[in-house]
C-alpha cells in the first residue's frame, strides 16, 4: 500500500532529509513569500494565542520556516497528527526549540483515519495545516476528512492546504512509475481532487497559484537517484531505466531543473 509506503519513507533511516530539504526548501520560501501568514493568523479570534493542528506533520518543516517570519506576540499551541512514530517525536522536540510554539497532543494515525481517531469537541483548533500531507491518501475517504476538519474548526479559523497539482512533475513522475512499475499504486491525491470536494461544502476559499523548479546537480547521481525515489516513494527503483528519457527534458547546463507546480488553499466555513 502506498500509505505503507509513505511511512516507511519519513523514517530516520531510510532518507536524507539534509540533502532533500537542499533541494525543496524553495517550496516553503515561496509559500511564505507568497502568504502572508503573521497578518492572516492575528485576524483570527485569540488574542494571539492560537491552537493548531498540523495534519501529516512529518518532522515540522513547514513549521521551521514560518517561526522565522511571526511576531514577538502571536504563540501557536500545536497538535501533531502523522502515521509515524519517528516523525512525531522528531516534530515534537523541533517545535520545543522554536519561538513562536508549543508541542501539545501527538496523534498516531492514517489521515484517512482521522474522522475516527481524533474524538474532539466542534471548533477545538484555530488554524489547521496540511502541508504536503494530502498526497498519499485515500481519494473515497478524504470528503470525510475535510467535513471532520471543518468541525473541529472554531469560528473564523482557517484550513490552510499546499498541495501539488495535476501538473506538478510530481504527479508527472508518479504516473510514469505506475505505467511502468506499479500499475495497483494508486494515484498522488492533488489539488484538483480537493477543489472538488471543497465546492460541495459549505466553505469559502482562495487558491494562490506557485511554480518553481528543483534543481539537481548532475555531479551528484545519488541526489538525483534519491530525490526520484522520494518522489515516488521506491527506495529500491533504477531511476535510470524508468525515468532516464523523462529526465533528459529536464537538462540544464549544470544539471536537471524539475518544474513544479504547487497551490496553497486557504479555507473558512461560512
Amino acid at each position: 500500500m502506498i500509505t505503507q509506503s509513505s511511512k516507511y519513507f519519513y523514517t530516520a533511516d531510510s532518507w536524507d532529509e539534509a540533502a532533500w530539504l537542499d533541494i525543496v526548501s524553495i517550496e516553503y520560501e515561496s509559500l511564505l513569500a507568497a502568504y502572508p501568514f503573521d497578518t492572516r493568523l492575528r485576524e483570527i479570534p485569540g488574542e494571539g494565542r492560537l491552537k493548531v493542528l498540523d495534519v501529516g506533520c512529518g518532522s515540522a518543516i513547514f513549521a521551521q520556516y514560518l517561526d522565522k517570519t511571526l511576531g514577538d506576540d502571536l504563540h501557536l499551541s500545536c497538535d501533531l497528527l502523522d502515521v509515524s512514530d519517528i516523525s512525531l517525536q522528531q516534530a515534537r522536540e523541533v517545535l520545543r526549540k522554536l519561538k513562536h510554539f508549543s508541542p501539545s497532543r501527538l496523534f498516531k494515525t492514517l489521515i484517512e483515519d482521522l474522522p475516527s481517531a481524533l474524538h474532539l469537541s466542534e471548533s477545538t483548533y484555530d488554524a489547521i495545516w496540511a502541508i504536503h500531507s494530502l498526497t498519499t491518501v485515500d481519494l473515497e475517504r478524504m470528503p470525510e476528512v475535510f467535513r471532520h476538519l471543518l468541525r473541529l474548526l472554531s469560528p473564523g479559523g482557517r484550513l490552510y492546504i499546499y498541495q501539488l497539482t495535476a501538473d506538478s512533475s510530481y504527479q508527472t513522475l508518479h504516473q510514469v512509475y505506475r505505467q511502468q512499475v506499479s500499475p495497483d499504486v494508486p494515484r498522488f491525491m492533488e489539488f484538483e481532487d480537493t477543489k472538488r470536494i471543497l465546492d460541495s461544502l459549505p466553505v469559502e476559499y482562495e487558491v494562490i497559484e506557485l511554480s518553481f523548479d528543483h534543481e539537481l546537480p548532475r555531479d551528484r547521481p545519488e541526489l538525483v537517484e534519491n530525490y526520484l525515489r522520494k518522489c515516488v516513494l521506491d527506495d529500491t527503483l533504477d531511476t535510470e531505466q524508468v525515468f532516464g528519457d523523462l529526465l533528459s527534458r529536464f537538462k540544464s547546463d549544470d544539471g536537471y531543473r524539475i518544474p513544479q507546480s504547487v497551490n496553497f488553499i486557504s479555507v473558512s466555513k461560512r
